[in-house]
């Protein structure tokens, strides 16, 4: 009976101690599967993107900064200067522009949002213009005097001198295929070294046309070409106007008188 009762005591024992190990097995893993997720919890990957946010980098976000802008028909210097919120005079340093009336379908210009301190010239500039610059990718519809000179097409005329003082001078410097209603049209070039606002003022053949200039300024250096047809002003390039004849109205005796909005003669262009 001893013998048993002995056995029995070890076996208790040894019960007792697999037991106790198991349990600690048991709290062992569950404290291992509960503090796991913690662990990981506690050392997010994302905290640098609240960083990001402080005050001094929402300064530097790129809301200011310079733009690129892809030219389309329509288009026109102070046209973008509006839309951009960029002075016009901005614009043209910061694309070294030698003629801001003539801006060709899909150059890329630098619009220096923010000021031109910002803005880092990497562009190519644009050749410098000669002296009678025609300053146009001769179309179909338009084309310079020496394109048409060389298909035998004869433009006449001699411009006068400009009339009116100070910086103002403004020529009617040829009048192009006179007597096609498709492709005459009137040059009308800036020599003086101010921009010269020309809205409201008119051109007129003596004959009862007249036409009256929209909202156009006139760079230094520049040319404005009417053209006699019908058309979408600022088409193909932004110095195209249109008077929206559907006849000629240039020919030979015919002079052409471009006034300002206070009915001065600037300049005239008789026909031979």
């Amino acid at each position: 009976m001893s013998i048993l009762k002995l056995l029995t005591q070890k076996q208790s024992l040894l019960i007792i101690g697999v037991n106790a190990v198991v349990s600690i097995l048991i709290s062992l893993i569950v404290g291992l599967v509960l503090i796991r997720p913690n662990r990981v919890a506690a050392t997010p990957a994302p905290t640098r993107v609240a960083a990001a946010t402080t005050p001094g980098a929402a300064a530097a976000s790129p809301t200011k900064g310079p733009i690129i802008h892809v030219v389309v028909s329509g288009d026109t210097i102070s046209g973008l200067a509006l839309k951009y919120d960029v002075s016009e005079e901005d614009i043209i340093a910061a694309n070294n522009l030698a003629n801001p009336n003539f801006l060709t379908l899909g150059t890329e210009l630098i619009i220096p949002v923010g000021g031109l301190a910002q803005v880092t010239p990497t562009w190519t500039p644009q050749p410098t213009p000669t002296e009678t610059p025609i300053p146009f990718e001769p179309p179909s519809v338009s084309q310079t005097a020496t394109a048409l000179a060389e298909q035998g097409v004869t433009v006449t005329g001699l411009p006068t001198q400009p009339a009116g003082g100070g910086d103002v001078l403004v020529e009617i410097t040829e009048i192009i295929e006179p007597g096609n209603a498709d492709r005459e049209l009137v040059v009308i070039t800036n020599k003086g070294k101010q921009v010269v606002d020309m809205k409201g003022w008119t051109l007129s053949d003596g004959k009862g046309n007249i036409y009256t200039f929209p909202s156009f300024r006139l760079y230094a250096g520049g040319n404005v070409m009417v053209n006699t047809r019908l058309g979408q002003d600022g088409s193909p390039s932004a110095n195209q106007l249109y008077w929206g004849k559907l006849t000629a109205i240039w020919t030979a005796g015919r002079t052409a008188t471009l006034k300002d909005t206070t009915e001065k003669v600037i300049a005239t262009f008789t026909l031979k």
